[in-house]
């Protein structure tokens, strides 16, 4: 009798741990981990930032997910879904309509990008966009935020002059020593260089654009259930104002929604 007894506790043992295990489900992230203060690699070799963190919120709720993080630059994340090395991407990434052709997005968003114009704290003569006439615009090539810039520049007149740089830290530099007057960016994305560089800068209250940002996945049946759950658990962060608590940890203000 205590056999038997035995035998049928080991059998309802092994089948909740099969149950365990079928209900988990592992998914792996593609992030830059060089994307301060989105996706980096801390001091102690963990890969941690807003993008990274909100993932993890989304596992806390919802513990059937379980995600794994792997690094690649920006040029190689799409190509490391496509060849399913990640199921899913978490970089700032919006949505375009040469996205949304090949890949699939959640519906939820987890952070609002914005572009707003920078210029020096001590530039008292620039305070709102009224203010740009006859200014010079640093732009990094290639920049999602210099081609907005470009269509508001031309919307109103091409009232500024624009100068293009490879890089953002001479563009930054250049503000700083009065060669440029303002640039156009996300303030969250350039909040830690400012901060690192100890740059005198200010950003102007009016959003010249905002972009919703989404997790992106390979356009499979497999992908739909995890977005189902992902978005589910984002609502549940949102709700609970995790999401808020986060984006005002790392940027002071809230642009989770």
């Amino acid at each position: 009798m205590k056999i038997k007894l035995l035998l049928i506790a080991l059998i309802a043992f092994l089948f909740n741990a099969c149950s365990n295990t079928e209900n988990t489900q592992s998914i792996k992230v593609g992030s830059e981990g060089a994307y301060k203060p989105f996706s980096y690699v801390d001091k102690d070799g963990k890969i941690t930032g807003y993008d990274v963190e909100v993932v993890r919120i989304l596992q806390e709720i919802d513990p059937s997910l379980n995600f794994s993080f792997n690094y690649a630059p920006w040029n190689a994340l799409f190509l490391g879904l496509d060849s399913a090395r990640f199921d899913m991407l978490a970089n700032q990434i919006i949505k375009t309509q040469e996205r949304e052709e090949k890949y699939l997005f959640n519906a939820e968003s987890y952070f609002v990008s914005t572009s707003q114009f920078v210029t020096r704290a001590d530039n008292a003569d620039i305070n709102t966009t009224a203010d740009l006439k006859g200014k010079i615009a640093g732009g990094v090539v290639g920049s999602a935020h210099t081609k907005i810039l470009e269509d508001w520049n031309n919307q109103n007149g091409n009232i500024l002059e624009i100068r293009y740089y490879k890089d953002l830290i001479p563009l930054l530099q250049d503000l700083v020593n009065k060669r440029i007057d303002v640039h156009l960016n996300d303030p969250a994305s350039i909040a830690d260089i400012i901060k690192e560089q100890n740059l005198n800068l200010k950003v102007l209250d009016e959003r010249i654009s905002q972009s919703p940002v989404y997790f992106v996945f390979r356009k499979e049946n497999l992908s739909n259930d995890l977005i189902q759950k992902i978005d589910a658990a984002l609502l549940k962060a949102k709700e609970t104002g995790k999401l808020r608590d986060l984006s005002m940890k790392y940027f002071g203000v809230d642009q989770s929604q």
